[in-house]
């Protein structure tokens, strides 16, 4: 992809679309194509964070721990969130099909939200949203959990129902 081609596909991604040309410009001049197999890693959990992307064609699979935690598609990103507390990253991403992706170098990220109130403000609407999301099923999962134990005390009161010896 050609610098020209960067600057046209950042300026309809949401968070870059209130940068000025020249930041834009900017950007575009930094990143580098990432070409992916799928089931190629390109976050791995633990790791030190140097760098996000931006997903142009094709999934991300995000997994945490082992569990499926999202997927990414066109225009969504990843690996933005250990960037921004100089930290390892928390999940493992990797191709869920064949990706084409735009990398950004960490620095250039930094340098983006520091001087850009409104892509920070976005970045901070788009991490939101995902705790918000991360909340909602971690309130399912205690109810389900709730459920179980409930009906498996009523399980065990029947009579030569009890738990065993």
């Amino acid at each position: 992809m050609a610098h020209d081609h960067y600057f046209d596909y950042l300026r309809r991604v949401p968070l870059f679309a209130d940068l000025d040309k020249h930041e834009l410009e900017h950007v575009a001049r930094t990143v580098t194509d990432l070409n992916l197999g799928a089931g190629r890693e390109i976050i791995h959990e633990g790791a030190v964070a140097h760098e996000m992307v931006i997903v142009v064609d094709g999934t991300l699979e995000v997994t945490r721990g082992g569990e499926h935690v999202a997927d990414i598609g066109p225009g969504g990103i990843a690996g933005e969130m250990a960037l921004l507390v100089h930290g390892t990253r928390n999940s493992t991403v990797r191709a869920k099909t064949a990706v084409r992706a735009l990398r950004i170098s960490g620095d250039v990220f930094l340098r983006l939200l520091t001087d850009n109130p409104d892509c920070a403000l976005h970045v901070m609407r788009e991490l939101s949203t995902r705790v918000n999301a991360v909340n909602a099923r971690l309130r399912t999962a205690v109810r389900d959990a709730e459920t179980l134990r409930v009906q498996l005390r009523e399980a065990q009161a029947k009579p030569g129902h009890g738990a065993p010896a």
